[in-house]
């Protein structure tokens, strides 16, 4: 950016957002961040950012961060999938409500998230973009949260989403769903894959998501969506190859009636997700390069071969 800015922050503890916090330092802004606990605020200042305590449901923090903020970037989601979804969606516009409804008629920056996996699968197995359209059941309405956010495009807000796919991975993080697989298969002693496995899975480098955050902030136009991936042609059974050969254990494939009974419905249903989401618009439109080594790189021999040790020697000891 330009100029430095006055950015506000939720997520900014998370895997993604506090990259993105470091990013956003390094670039010259003043950021400010939702922070739950004092273990979130050291992290914070960490990375030269200042806390602001509150949650997602803490409205009066969020409208004042927001009506003070230049810039508003907004990656806060509550993983905890025990709860309905419905419980989800409300707590999602009511924090949408919070920052957009602060930010009518200013044009200023208001930047999402979502997930690529809302649309649905090309059925002649090539890439989707951000106009493809929604599957006729979806197993989970994200696109409700973000219908409901884009509508504040029309108010004077500009309201932008980046759809980011379900591998972000990088860092030596043990979070994340890439990290999830690694420990599976350490407690199992196999990695495993569905049917043939042949079917892909979007992913990108954490560094690379964190920095369409802030190119989209500086040049998104109300009401648009970008797609954040890297690469589209990761197989499942690639992935469960990689997994293997870092943890040295056997590659194998089960059916979804095994899969289901090992993982339960939503991981089970998870591992399956045919998505290749193509990055084209962001890259001709932004400028964006996704630069960051592979996710079958970074499990083969990269930074989750100290994950993959740590799950493993856990395995060993009973403790995953």
């Amino acid at each position: 950016m330009s100029t430095p800015k006055k950015v506000f922050i939720t997520g900014a503890t998370g895997y993604i957002g506090r990259v993105v916090t470091e990013q956003a330092v390094q670039a010259g802004h003043t950021v400010r961040a939702l922070s739950r606990r004092e273990t979130g605020d050291e992290l914070l200042k960490g990375l030269g950012a200042t806390p602001v305590r509150g949650t997602l449901t803490d409205f009066p923090v969020l409208v004042r961060e927001s009506q003070a903020a230049d810039i508003i970037l907004h990656l806060a989601f509550d993983h905890d999938w025990s709860k309905p979804y419905e419980q989800h969606l409300k707590l999602e516009k009511d924090a949408i409500d919070a920052l957009a409804g602060a930010l009518i008629g200013t044009d200023k920056p208001l930047v999402t998230t979502s997930g690529t996996a809302i649309v649905a699968p090309d059925p002649a197995g090539g890439e989707t973009d951000e106009t493809s359209p929604l599957p006729e059941k979806p197993i989970i309405p994200r696109h409700l949260a973000e219908e409901h956010t884009l509508a504040y495009a029309k108010q004077g807000v500009r309201v932008t989403v980046i759809r980011l796919p379900q591998y972000v991975y990088g860092r030596q993080t043990t979070h994340g769903f890439a990290a999830e697989l690694i420990k599976l298969a350490a407690k199992s002693g196999e990695s495993l894959y569905v049917g043939d496995g042949e079917y892909c899975a979007s992913n990108i480098y954490v560094d690379d998501a964190a920095s369409l955050y802030l190119l989209v902030a500086e040049h998104g136009k109300a009401g648009e969506v970008f797609n954040g991936t890297g690469n589209t042609d990761t197989t499942y059974k690639a992935l469960a190859g990689a997994i293997g050969k870092v943890l040295a254990v056997p590659v194998k494939s089960i059916s979804e009636e095994v899969a289901q009974a090992k993982w339960g419905s939503f991981l089970s249903a998870f591992v399956t997700v045919r998505n290749r989401a193509s990055n084209r618009k962001a890259i001709e439109r932004l400028g964006w390069k996704p630069v960051g080594p592979s996710l079958l790189e970074e499990l083969e021999s990269g930074s989750y071969v100290p994950v993959a040790e740590k799950f493993k020697k856990e395995a060993a000891i009973g403790n995953l």
